[in-house]
This record gives C-alpha cells, sequence and structure tokens, in this order.
C-alpha cells in the first residue's frame, strides 16, 4: 500500500510540472478491467477542477480534438485526451469497422481511465466526457443503463463517476451504441441531419422517453460539422456498401452546438 501510494505521489507531482504529458499506464483497478491505453492530459495549474474526456472518432486523435482541448481548459476545466487506438495499432478505420475498437472497447477504456481520475487530486468532483464519431457511439454506450447491464466491466458505483455525458454525431445504428432508451447521467446528442457516413440519422433521433436524454439536430449539417479548421473536407468510401460520404464543418451548426455544449457542461459539472 505505502508503495501504491509513493507511486501516486510522484505521477502527481510529474503531471504537476509537466500537465501537458503524454503517457501510458495500465490499470488493474480492482474491478477486473485491465486496459492499457494512451492518454494526455491538460490541467488547471492553480486549483483543482472538474475534468473533461474527450473520446476522438474512427480518425483518431487530430488536431480537431486539440482544439476543443484549448475551448474547455478556457473553461477552467481539467481535460484528458484518451487514444484509443495507438496501443491497438490502430492508424484510422474511417469508412470500416475494426473489431479491436468497437463502442464496448471504448467504454472499457473511459472506465480505467475515469476511476484513475477520480482518485487525483487536481479532479475536482465528477467527469464529463465528449465523443466524437465513433466515439460517440462509445459515449451513448456508457451512458445506456439498459446496455451497461449486460457489462460485467461496469459496476454500479460506477455510475458516481460521470456528471454530463455529450455525443457528437454518433454511430446509433452501432451494435452497442444505440441512443439510450434509459440513462442514469444526463447526456446531450448533437445530430447531422444530411450525414452520409452514419446512416440513417432517424436511428439517433427515435421519440423515446428518457428524461436525462435532450438530442439536438442540424438540418444543414454533415458529419464533423464542428470541425473549425478552414478548408476542411474529408471524401470517403464506406467499403461495406460502396457508397460515398463527404465530411465537412459548418460555421452557424458548430457554433450553436459548441453554446450548447458549453451551457450542459458548466451546468451539470459546476
Amino acid at each position: 500500500m505505502n508503495r501504491f501510494k509513493i507511486i501516486l505521489g510522484v505521477l502527481f507531482l510529474y503531471f504537476l510540472l509537466f500537465p501537458s504529458t503524454s503517457f501510458s499506464f495500465e490499470t488493474k483497478s480492482g474491478f477486473k478491467v485491465k486496459k492499457r491505453f494512451t492518454s494526455q492530459i491538460f490541467f488547471q495549474k492553480k486549483d483543482k477542477a472538474n475534468t473533461i474526456i474527450l473520446s476522438h472518432g474512427s480518425g483518431g486523435v487530430w488536431k480537431h480534438i486539440y482544439m476543443w482541448k484549448d475551448r474547455l481548459l478556457k473553461q477552467g476545466y481539467n481535460v484528458v485526451i484518451i487514444d484509443h487506438h495507438k496501443e491497438k495499432g490502430i492508424k484510422s478505420h474511417v469508412g470500416k469497422r475494426d473489431y479491436k475498437d468497437f463502442p464496448e472497447e471504448r467504454v472499457k477504456d473511459i472506465l480505467s481511465l475515469s476511476r484513475w481520475i477520480k482518485k487525483q487530486r487536481w479532479n475536482k468532483n465528477k467527469i464529463g466526457i465528449i465523443g466524437f464519431s465513433y466515439g460517440g457511439a462509445g459515449t451513448n454506450l456508457l451512458a445506456n443503463d439498459l446496455e451497461l447491464q449486460i457489462m460485467r466491466e461496469f459496476k454500479k458505483k460506477d455510475k458516481e463517476l460521470f456528471g454530463a455525458v455529450v455525443s457528437y454525431y454518433p454511430g446509433c445504428g452501432l451494435a452497442g451504441g444505440s441512443i439510450p432508451q434509459s440513462s442514469y447521467v444526463p447526456i446531450i446528442i448533437h445530430i447531422a441531419e444530411k450525414d452520409e457516413l452514419v446512416t440513417p440519422y432517424l436511428n439517433c433521433v427515435e421519440p423515446i422517453n428518457n428524461s436525462n436524454l435532450t438530442v439536438y439536430k442540424y438540418p444543414e449539417a454533415q458529419h464533423s460539422f464542428d470541425v473549425d479548421i478552414p478548408g476542411f473536407k474529408y471524401e470517403g468510401i464506406i467499403l461495406a456498401t460502396g457508397r460515398k460520404f463527404t465530411n465537412v464543418g459548418h460555421k452557424e451548426s458548430r457554433e450553436l452546438s459548441i453554446k450548447r455544449t458549453l451551457k450542459f457542461l458548466n451546468s451539470k459539472l459546476n
């Protein structure tokens, strides 16, 4: 036990001196979850703060995620960027499935990381999560009471970890990543009605009775509409169907969704 406390103390001092540090760790956590992944930690230097985890899409961690990191740091949050791909040897699987990166695997990664964050001195209270695309499917699953009942890795006490969940253009048709019919944590989902990569978008907006859920629809938006990079446009093909898709930013939808997201996080975590 003393040795464990010493290790935690060294880690805390290291992160205090180098707050923007990329590291890998393996957590046994005592909950039968043993995951290895890479995360980057950015925390407020002066005081404790609530923490937001950013869960990337099938394209991995890129500039878009770091722009969200900067946005959240200005709001006074700690930010942890989790890389679900690096330790699995995945570079990108946009437009195709990778069986090492299903929503269930995303949930296991987030659970392990969140249990660790909860013990850190720089974390104030509950944790928020923002998931994008495939990461959104994972956050949908994480907030889903009914689906989580069949996951042995998820324990009842884990519900106390999270205070808010945000899902951007998730793959709601993916197994395990469907819209939560019942959720224990407040969640908002941002849907692009012109999404060509994740279709049909109606899978995400079925009328349901979930008081913890709010769904926002953006009529003119496509997949990745919140990307704020000049000239951004990604065109590809879904390998399973041969169907073409285009991901592109949309200023009005992006600005509105960011406003809604920050207001939601601030109301639930502060």
